[in-house]
């Protein structure tokens, strides 16, 4: 927020200055299935987030002023950091969303453009000469040898699938006349990948819970 200029692409979602609270109830839930817990808190509200505990009248209004107290501070910080009116910042906040372009009109960025734009404003503006080296933090450690043991948790298939690219890259590594992109498609067409079918299943609470209850 305190940039001295935000950048957004046209289209980049911005805004979403908003606050919003949840209380997790599964007291109905739980008393369906018989199962109950015992507690013993030293306030009113002290037991206010446990999950088999109901939601109650003055419980709700204690978070209601909570998500407003967190609001309005979001939304001092958004005044501070672009130099608005808390009375301005509330008129694009409410939790809307705006695309990049719309967010330059109401003052949430101050132009458009992306991380390459970005780092020629840097440039002009704080170098003198603008033929500086670009380093992007933070610096990536990954190295392709430690892609198998990343991959070591998921299915064999996939790990397979990744053993197989690979090998096809260091092919064409080792063979640099047949690196072209149309040598890389047809090797990739010689792979042969095992067809692994997925399956997608949905199902409301109450039949999921007697399904883990039965074992099934």
């Amino acid at each position: 927020m305190n940039s001295e200029k935000i950048f957004a692409l046209p289209t980049t979602l911005t805004g979403s200055i908003g606050v919003f609270g949840v209380k997790f109830d599964a007291s109905k839930w739980a008393k369906s299935y018989g199962i109950g817990a015992d507690y013993y808190p030293r306030g009113s509200h002290a037991a206010a987030m446990h999950p088999l505990t109901p939601l109650t009248p003055g419980m709700k209004d204690n978070i209601a002023r909570m998500v407003l107290d967190y609001y309005d501070y979001f939304k001092s910080i958004v005044a501070t950091g672009r130099s608005l009116p808390v009375e301005e910042v509330e008129k694009v906040a409410q939790g809307r969303v705006w695309t990049g372009e719309q967010a330059k009109e109401v003052g949430l960025v101050d132009a458009l453009g992306g991380l390459d734009r970005a780092i020629s404003y840097a440039k002009k503006a704080h170098t003198k000469t603008e033929n500086v080296e670009v380093e992007h933090w933070p610096k990536s450690s990954f190295r392709w040898e430690d892609l198998p043991e990343l991959l070591a948790g998921q299915e064999s298939s996939y790990l397979n699938i990744f053993h197989a690219l690979l090998a096809v890259t260091m092919r064409l590594e080792d063979n640099a006349e047949s690196g072209s992109v149309e040598h890389f498609l047809r090797q990739l067409k010689e792979l042969k990948f095992a067809e692994k079918p997925h399956f997608l299943m949905t199902m409301d609470d109450k039949t999921a819970m007697d399904l883990i209850m039965r074992g099934e």
